[in-house]
């Protein structure tokens, strides 16, 4: 689950850097921020879903209470990065690059 999440991850990521790069040259800044709050949306549903496939695991007796804890935590890790990996990519559209 960890590579899955970690690779969904990637890919929300990759799709908010395509988004950006192809609305920066002609959008306000705030567009391209609204776009990164919704790809950070979509990173909150797949952490979401992820605790709720590890409680799932958990209640069926497939990991245990450990095993569904580092599940967890990888997830949020994940996404802790991806979230960050956002803000880094919005920050190089902010205006003030652009005035230089």
């Amino acid at each position: 689950m960890k590579i899955q999440v970690t690779s969904d991850t990637d890919l929300i990521v990759r799709s908010f850097a395509y988004v950006a790069k192809q609305l920066a040259p002609s959008v306000q800044y705030e567009q391209i921020l609204g776009e990164a709050e919704k790809h950070r949306s979509a990173l909150r549903l797949l952490q979401r879903d992820a605790h709720e496939m590890a409680e799932q695991a958990l209640r069926k007796h497939a990991l245990t209470k450990m095993e569904s804890a580092r599940m967890r935590d990888a997830a949020s890790q994940a996404i802790a990065q991806g979230q960050q990996a956002i803000s880094r990519i919005a920050a190089q559209y902010a205006p003030h690059k652009h005035a230089a």
